[in-house]
């Protein structure tokens, strides 16, 4: 077997379904086969507590009330399309939901930063920065403080939306806002309605992905927090920090200006800076040794080296090889999906040099491997 080959059988493990029934790829459905279908997604939505209209949304088609005529054995034409989509979303939810370990970031430094920087900004009515890596926990540590702060709004800057325009469609959208309001006697704008909402309120807007904005959609987030007087929290990588840093002398623009809290999340635990480990190895086995789940000491070190290698994924890179190592462990000592399986070294960084193919990588995989077996 290629390398290509045994990726695509790794990462896809079609023979061993998680949740699904087993079903024909084509060809016409028995009418056993279709109520075994059928019977086991309603049985999964149950033991869930999942809506079928919410399966209908996220599957397109069949809608909610279609999905309701085929768990009673209501079969339509087109019902076995239908029902292999339904299928086909029993085992890719399946295998999401295992793949959720991301563990409790209530103990991680991220968290304890994030909760003070926003709670700073909140307090003080201001705009503030929040700089870090990617994939350190910075989003979801400000999702959590966020669920916890009545009235906070949390937006994504994503494609479309660096210029000022998708900036406020966004902020737009997130207040419930999709256009603007016209009459014969006005027309009032997008952003004229985020400021008639936000004016004197005090919600916290949280701007993740900051970095990817451009200076004039900050200096729409100025005018918001400027005639609204709510706090603004951004979080962003080291590039946005830059940015503003070099615009802090007198003659280099006014970005700087515009924030009274700047904070470097991981400063002092850089590898650059010979700071200590940002994460240890006591949170590394909170985050991800969960049931059925169990780490090696080895893998728990190489996990360690991972996510302190801040910058090169990080925590989002440890849980992608926590649940693929798993399932390479399982198929090693031949175990069930509901079994307790520990997790060695090996397995890690056989996935990693899977998914790093690249030659700095794979040198840098094999270093990692070498030291946590000599430690």
């Amino acid at each position: 077997m290629t390398d290509k080959q045994e990726l695509q059988s790794f990462l896809t493990d079609q023979d061993t379904l998680m949740a699904a029934w087993t079903l024909p790829n084509d060809g016409v459905l028995t009418d056993a086969e279709r109520k075994q279908a059928m019977a086991n997604f309603a049985a999964y939505c149950k033991r869930r507590d999942i809506n079928f209209s919410d399966v209908g949304r996220e599957v397109g088609t069949p809608r909610g009330s279609t999905i309701r005529e085929l768990v009673i054995y209501k079969f339509r034409e087109n019902a076995d399309q239908q029902i292999r989509v339904l299928n086909a979303w029993v085992e890719q939810h399946a295998r999401r939901e295992a793949a959720k370990l991301d563990g409790d970031f209530v103990d991680i430094r991220t968290a304890t930063q994030i909760r003070a920087i926003a709670q700073l900004v909140l307090e003080n009515g201001t705009m503030g920065l929040a700089v870090g890596p990617s994939g350190i926990g910075k989003t979801r540590c400000a999702m959590a403080f966020k669920a916890n702060t009545p009235g906070a709004i949390f937006v994504t800057v994503k494609h479309g939306a660096y210029a000022p325009t998708g900036l406020i469609r966004l902020i737009a959208r997130e207040l419930g806002f999709r256009k603007p309001v016209s009459s014969s006697a006005n027309r009032i704008t997008q952003f004229e309605r985020i400021l008639d909402e936000l004016r004197g309120s005090n919600r916290l807007l949280f701007i993740d992905e900051a970095h990817k904005l451009n200076d004039d959609a900050i200096e729409v987030l100025r005018e918001i927090h400027d005639d609204t007087g709510c706090p603004i929290l951004l979080l962003a990588t080291k590039d946005l920090r830059d940015r503003v840093e070099r615009t802090a002398q007198p003659d280099a623009g006014q970005i700087h200006s515009r924030f009274d809290v700047i904070r470097d999340v991981v400063q002092g635990h850089s590898a650059e800076s010979g700071g200590k480990k940002y994460f240890t190895i006591e949170q590394i086995r909170k985050l991800y040794e969960k049931p059925p789940i169990r780490l090696a000491a080895d893998a728990a070190a190489y996990l360690l080296d991972v996510a302190n290698l801040l910058g090169w994924g990080s925590l989002r890179r440890c849980r992608v090889l926590v649940m693929n190592g798993a399932r390479r462990a399982r198929k090693r000592q031949s175990l069930s999906e509901d079994d307790v399986v520990t997790i060695a070294a090996d397995d890690l960084a056989h996935v990693d040099s899977l998914l790093r193919p690249g030659a700095a990588d794979q040198e840098l995989i094999r270093q990692q491997r070498s030291a946590v077996a000599t430690a």
